[in-house]
């Protein structure tokens, strides 16, 4: 029985004939590899009467009839009658896949695109101004304090004399006692009294001044 208002198709994904199209326009199709059946598919992983499409309830159900290889739909091997859906694949074995799609409608089409354009004169959806920017400032203060910067001079006050100065000082006034102490021993004839005497030849030797 023909039916002119099954919009449906079977595409060929992969098998013997890739890209093939196969409209859907019966109440019953049989599928397999005998010429007999409504679609047939020459391959050998199909059998002879592998499958049957049932037009039910404004689509069309799938159902195995015993195949050797088994009828698969996306992946799922079928145990009972399947109700198809549109982008659904069915696999007969392992060779043989076919899409099931709907077929273009063009009323449902220009319906829609007649939604998609409004009717004239019908104003178009302003868009609002995007806000100003905001007055940025031209300077900011950082957040961490300044350091305030000493001057060099009061650095240099604050810093001690060397030790060199201290040490050259010692030793001069070591010297200027020595010196001292040479002419009050030389002026009073130190050498020549107590314990001092001991010294007198070492001085006599040196000086070549005799003892009075």
């Amino acid at each position: 029985m023909m039916m002119s208002s099954m919009p449906f198709q079977l595409v060929m994904r992969a098998g013997p004939q890739p890209g093939s199209v196969f409209p859907l326009q019966k109440s019953e199709i049989y599928i397999g590899r005998d010429p007999s059946n409504d679609l047939v598919i020459s391959d050998a992983e199909v059998s002879r009467k592998h499958a049957r499409l049932i037009w039910q309830a404004g689509g069309y159900i799938l159902e195995d009839l015993g195949s050797t290889n088994g009828t698969f739909v996306n992946g799922q091997r079928l145990l009972g009658p399947h109700g198809l859906r549109p982008g659904e694949v069915i696999q007969l074995g392992e060779n043989v896949s076919l899409v099931y799609e709907a077929l273009y409608d063009p009323n449902a089409t220009r319906l829609s695109a007649a939604a998609a354009y409004p009717p004239p004169g019908t104003p178009a959806p302003s868009q609002s101004a995007p806000p100003p920017p905001l007055d940025q400032p031209l300077y900011s203060m950082p957040a961490y304090p300044l350091r305030e910067e000493v001057p060099p001079t009061l650095e240099t006050e604050k810093k001690s004399p060397p030790l060199w100065i201290f040490a050259g000082c010692g030793c001069l006034l070591i010297i200027l006692c020595l010196l001292v102490g040479l002419i009050a021993f030389d002026t009073l004839n130190l050498y020549c009294v107590g314990p001092f005497r001991l010294l007198s030849p070492v001085y006599q030797i040196l000086t070549g001044g005799t003892c009075p």
